[in-house]
């Protein structure tokens, strides 16, 4: 069966060194590895990829990946936000990623967001604010759920509801639906709000298969749920990322029943 399904990468991996390389890819040369390297057509970037880079540089960045055809998609964060102790510092956080994210050419950035159990009546209407703020920037933002502490799937949800509106939604990880004891469960509700997931990766079987409990499982119920937004490998492994890199994208092309993009 084809998807309309998007693969992509999540690239925190490239800030770690290759076998035998002696600093990272230069930020400019991204694009280029990330499309003819490892043969991927989307990249979510991590904010620390980008961290003291000029306007200028964002938007080099921006005609790279529009020359390599593999345009920025989401802008990311890890750090958690705490919008309860710190809500215009959280909001400025937020513009900032705005700002960044459009020089990049990202629809969309994505957060973990602190206290979201306990506090969530007090915090949308402070993530609302900061939402309407974005606007201008026009980009989404997406809550990427913690792992730990674990989110679970419905207070996720319950955040989005009360913020409310048509630019917020969620990015769920494999490894938050696995933390939450009920992976499959947790992807099942979350997926309708979601614009983005984190395919997340530890290791690679000797044949190039994603060696993570159920993560065939979970491509599986992305297609059975009709999900036609973007999937990016989130590789967290050691050794050669690129080759991982490589081998859980050719997993995911044919389990999803696509064509090579790039042959």
């Amino acid at each position: 069966m084809s998807s309309e399904i998007l693969v992509s990468l999540s690239a925190s991996c490239l800030l770690q060194l290759l076998p035998r390389q002696r600093s990272p890819i230069a930020l400019l040369d991204v694009p280029r590895f990330v499309a003819e390297e490892l043969e991927v057509r989307g990249i979510n970037i991590p904010v620390q990829m980008i961290r003291q880079q000029s306007p200028q540089t964002l938007e080099r960045f921006r005609d790279e990946a529009d020359r390599a055809q593999c345009p920025c998609l989401v802008l990311y964060r890890d750090e958690p936000l705490d919008f309860l102790a710190e809500a215009e510092k959280s909001a400025q956080v937020l513009r900032e990623m705005g700002k960044r994210a459009r020089l990049l050419g990202c629809a969309e950035i994505a957060v973990r967001v602190m206290h979201i159990a306990t506090a969530s009546q007090q915090i949308a209407p402070l993530m609302k604010a900061a939402l309407d703020g974005l606007q201008r920037f026009e980009v989404n933002l997406l809550i990427r759920p913690s792992e730990e502490p674990c989110d679970q799937p419905d207070t996720v949800i319950d955040l989005v509801r009360k913020i409310g509106g048509f630019h917020i939604g969620a990015m769920p990880s494999f490894a938050n639906a696995a933390a939450t004891g009920d992976a499959q469960q947790s992807l099942r509700k979350l997926i309708p709000y979601s614009l983005a997931v984190e395919a997340t990766v530890t290791s690679v079987s000797k044949t190039g298969v994603p060696a993570d409990d159920s993560f065939d499982d979970h491509i599986d119920m992305l297609v059975k749920l009709g999900f036609s937004n973007k999937l990016s490998i989130d590789w967290r492994g050691s050794g050669n990322w690129a080759q991982a890199v490589q081998a859980i994208r050719a997993h995911l092309l044919k389990k999803l029943g696509q064509g090579d993009p790039v042959a």
